[in-house]
């Protein structure tokens, strides 16, 4: 009997990426970079380079895992996971549900890739499970405390941003009551305004808004 004869194929260039995404480890990867970006563009849209990232890393890693055996139930506490971060970004108060999802996505990667009898090159290390947990957490609890501090620090506008403002008064508010209040028009973030006081005010003084309503400011003289 003729002995056949093996004839090596080497792998193009494609094919060794595809094999490389067969891992379990960059699968978990793909997705912590995927969700991340995907939040960053959520968080800051109008571009798109963030968004393209997250889709391309998602869609790598699920090529990916479908080289592998998976467990249902292990995606899905991701999916959960990722779930409990994006809360965790709008939530006023931060660490609770962010530690709750590292600890839900640290489970999903040890389920989804280590069912029992899964060979040992489709397994995934705890410590690197433990490490893209906590990686991927670290990230999302930033950017939800991150967010928070740019809204502490949002400019307030419009009526809300006039009361407690200081004023110059330009046009003294006349010794005349008129319904009630003193009439005198003020200097304030630049812009003149018709306002009402209690007490006469000469011009040239400092007064501070205390109610705005519609385009009639209420100010008092201020102490000091």
């Amino acid at each position: 009997t003729a002995v056949a004869r093996q004839q090596p194929f080497a792998m193009n260039f494609l094919e060794q990426i595809l094999q490389m995404l067969a891992n379990p480890l960059l699968v978990s990867v793909l997705f912590a970079i995927g969700a991340q970006a995907i939040l960053i563009e959520l968080s800051s849209p109008g571009g798109w380079v963030a968004g393209f990232i997250g889709v391309l890393a998602l869609a790598l890693g699920l090529y990916g895992a479908g080289q592998l055996p998976v467990n249902w139930l292990g995606l899905g506490l991701i999916v959960v996971a990722f779930a409990l971060f994006a809360a965790e970004a709008l939530a006023t108060n931060h660490g609770a549900l962010g530690v709750t999802g590292a600890v839900t996505l640290l489970a999903g990667l040890l389920v989804l890739f280590n069912s029992p009898g899964s060979p040992e090159f489709a397994r995934i290390s705890v410590p690197g499970a433990v490490g893209v947990s906590v990686i991927t957490a670290a990230f999302f609890i930033f950017v939800a405390m991150k967010a928070m501090a740019a809204q502490k620090r949002q400019p307030r506008t419009g009526a809300e941003g006039l009361l407690g403002q200081t004023a110059l008064v330009r046009k003294a508010f006349a010794t005349t009551k008129e319904a009630g209040a003193y009439a005198g028009m003020v200097l304030v973030n630049g812009e003149l305004w018709q306002a009402r006081a209690e007490e006469p005010i000469a011009a040239g003084e400092k007064v501070a808004v205390t109610a705005v309503s519609g385009l009639l400011l209420t100010v008092k003289r201020q102490q000091g």
